[in-house]
């Protein structure tokens, strides 16, 4: 099948040598709108990046579209009524496969490549008395996103680790995750979890008086993968860029996908995986979220869901897949 994308792919650049304009090849794809959650997210400022790639170096017009969550923007990458989307691993599992919250499978769903890996913890205020995932039993903590639903899973796959589920905290839902983040810096709750490499964290670090601290895992970190698919946990530690990691700790991760559908054509998907992943090392220099990551990471064979025929071509090309 991707011998034959191939061969589709050389004659169009055939026609270009031959007096087509790139223009015309492509008519079909004027403009490139991508999914992303609020400003001051992870999402977001990727998001930024790779529509400069693609409006610099495809000519392109491309623009961000911020939503309260991912969970929002998932069913229009579906119906084809937005380009790509930035998506996490678990999200992009859940809505592929059609389970809660995900009323039926999103079948339409394809990757075009990773982007990085996540690290996600819950965070509290260091000038607190919670030092251990264990210490969250009987507090106030945001469990619930209304526009990031699959994280409720992730939230409570990180609780069990501890031995502890919603039962055992004060549940607290947020419409996202600046509101969450909000409810922990005014005292309204008092643990919520995210990225910790989020501008959004690092803002907040800065307007609490001792900033904030990030716990770790219970001992029982195989609830991570059991109650939530596509995520497990490893090792973060402290480094000139984090901010709330006091020693090496247990994080959950999980991976982060640049999303499209089938309503992408195979060429541009194939145009748009190219372009982003030659100008990596650019991506690199201008976002401090992408510097550890190895651009021969971009296709993980742990996929949660299809990649895109004209994506998985030009991976497939470069001896990724």
């Amino acid at each position: 099948m991707y011998d034959a994308r191939r061969r589709f792919l050389l004659a169009a650049a055939g026609a270009v040598v031959a007096g087509a304009t790139p223009a015309l090849l492509h008519a079909q794809l004027r403009r490139v709108a991508i999914g992303a959650n609020p400003a001051g997210t992870n999402f977001n400022v990727i998001a930024g990046g790779f529509a400069k790639v693609i409006q610099q170096k495809l000519g392109i017009a491309s623009i961000v579209r911020p939503y309260s969550g991912s969970s929002v923007y998932l069913p229009m990458l579906q119906r084809g009524e937005i380009t790509l989307g930035i998506n996490s691993g678990i999200d992009s599992y859940l809505a592929y496969n059609g389970e809660p919250p995900y009323p039926a499978p999103m079948t339409n769903l394809r990757a075009l490549m990773a982007v990085y890996p996540l690290g996600y913890m819950f965070w509290v205020r260091a000038d607190g008395p919670i030092r251990r995932l264990e210490d969250l039993e009987g507090r106030r903590v945001v469990l619930n996103y209304r526009g990031l639903v699959p994280l409720d899973r992730l939230n409570r796959a990180v609780l069990a680790t501890a031995g502890l589920t919603e039962s055992d905290v004060e549940p607290v839902t947020a419409a996202g995750l600046p509101e969450g983040a909000r409810l922990v810096a005014e005292g309204r709750a008092e643990a919520v979890a995210m990225g910790y490499r989020l501008p959004l964290v690092l803002q907040t670090h800065a307007t609490l008086p001792r900033g904030l601290r990030f716990l770790s895992l219970g001992a029982d970190e195989g609830k991570v993968a059991e109650i939530m698919p596509g995520a497990w946990a490893d090792t973060v530690t402290p480094s000139a860029t984090t901010v709330g990691i006091e020693a090496p700790a247990r994080f959950a991760m999980y991976d982060t996908y640049l999303n499209g559908g089938v309503h992408l054509a195979d060429e541009d998907a194939y145009r748009i995986t190219k372009v982003l992943y030659e100008s990596w090392p650019e991506l690199q220099r201008d976002y401090a979220l992408l510097r550890e990551v190895d651009r021969a990471k971009v296709a993980p064979s742990t996929n949660p869901h299809p990649y895109h025929a004209g994506a998985a071509a030009f991976l497939e090309e470069i001896g990724l897949k």
